[in-house]
């Protein structure tokens, strides 16, 4: 069985202050069939999870990009998951039901089966 994939993000920094969008940039590696990467922020303010377009496209050379946009100012951590095959659909679900509703409510908690690869805290202005 393959291992869990390494991820990291090299854009934003921590502690960046950013807009109401940013592109957020990354690497990623030993990405296999069992495993989907996801952009996820986390928003201090509601305590929710807002997972972003997913899963990640990866390019050949292992470069990915993705642009966050936030809900509201404030501080939110900026998260690569690797979801499992039931985590990935769990969040497929919610982008399907949150894109075709037009509200992005978030989540209380990650899906089991999500495992944290990178993170940064930024603050949206």
């Amino acid at each position: 069985m393959p291992g869990i994939p390494a991820a990291t993000i090299t854009s934003p920094t921590t502690n960046a202050r950013v807009k109401n969008s940013v592109l957020v940039e990354g690497t990623a590696q030993t990405v296999g069939v069992d495993y989907w990467l996801w952009l996820v922020l986390f928003d201090y303010d509601t305590s929710r999870h807002y997972p972003h377009r997913g899963p990640i496209a990866i390019s050949s050379n292992g470069q990915w990009e993705l642009t966050a946009f936030f809900g509201s100012s404030g501080r939110y951590d900026i998260t690569v998951v690797a979801a499992d095959k039931n985590a990935n659909e769990n969040l497929s679900l919610y982008q399907a039901a949150s894109e075709s509703s037009g509200e992005f409510l978030g989540l209380p908690n990650l899906p089991s089966g999500c495992i944290t690869l990178a993170s940064v805290t930024v603050v949206s202005s």
